[in-house]
């Protein structure tokens, strides 16, 4: 499989939030680009790779971590799905695509398997494998991670999360990591 270098529907939401992400940009748009590859890949395994598949993750993902910069807020899940449906709001997408989307958003932290949405599953494995530098790749194999992470570097991205984790953890403490879930 060829790596994706470009999603019109990932595009699309980047550039619409290009402003408000800031200095950030390259690190979240690399990070969505590793994520996708890695969900993409984990589809095609399972011969569910299509491109309204393709176009529907990359939309959510370019909506997944958004909250963080659009309402400044490091508890970004609601935030960020918030985002995604006001602008949903202007496609004529089915109404199982746009929850598909939502779930991708809302569960993309979650510990557990999503057993019943291949594709928010594809995204959270595929997410934690970006987070925790390749070491959590549940389906993807090794090669193909490096591929991707080779491709789309890290740019600081996890750096920028250490900073704003450790000042969320700091002003509340009892709910440091409130992106989290378990199911």
């Amino acid at each position: 499989m060829q790596l994706i270098t470009r999603c019109e529907a990932l595009e699309a939401v980047l550039n619409d939030w290009r402003e408000v992400i800031g200095t950030e940009f390259q690190a979240y748009s690399n990070h969505c680009y590793r994520v996708l590859n890695g969900a993409y890949a984990l589809l095609e395994a399972h011969d569910l790779a299509t491109d309204e598949h393709l176009q529907t993750i990359g939309f959510a993902l370019g909506f997944h971590d958004l909250g963080i910069w659009s309402d400044a807020d490091f508890d970004y899940l609601q935030p960020s799905g918030e985002r995604a449906q006001q602008a949903m709001a202007a496609l004529e997408w089915p109404l199982a695509r746009q929850q598909q989307v939502l779930s991708i958003i809302a569960r993309h932290h979650q510990f557990t398997a999503v057993l019943d949405e291949p594709l928010t599953e594809a995204v959270r494995q595929a997410d934690w494998c970006d987070v925790s530098l390749g070491l959590m790749r549940g389906g993807i194999a090794k090669a193909r991670w490096r591929q991707i992470s080779k491709r789309f570097a890290n740019a600081g991205f996890h750096q920028f999360l250490l900073r704003k984790g450790s000042a969320h953890a700091l002003r509340h403490p009892l709910r440091p990591m409130p992106m989290l879930r378990w199911r």
